[in-house]
């Protein structure tokens, strides 16, 4: 997860490291994001779009990798062979 996304103040991003829909489906659950956070694009990866009550549960949640940066967390991703590109 981004501490927040640069070009949106107040949200951030949340990726599984797997691509799991289903895992971010319960994450979304867990921190009581709406059903409109979870992005399911064609041609993205799957994420949360988070903001307010959920982003701060979220960053706050055990277990949950935080970085300072989107392009951190996908560096990261990418070196874990998780994310193509």
């Amino acid at each position: 997860m981004d501490r927040e996304n640069l070009y949106a103040p107040g949200w951030s991003h949340v990726l599984s490291t797997s691509n799991d829909i289903a895992e971010l489906e319960a994450f979304r659950i867990r921190v009581g994001a709406p059903q409109q956070a979870l992005h399911l694009r064609s041609g993205g990866w799957p994420h949360l779009d988070l903001k307010l009550e959920p982003r701060a549960r979220a960053l706050a949640a055990p277990g949950v990798r935080v970085f300072e940066r989107t392009a951190d967390m996908i560096r990261y991703l990418r070196g874990t062979g998780q994310l193509g590109g």
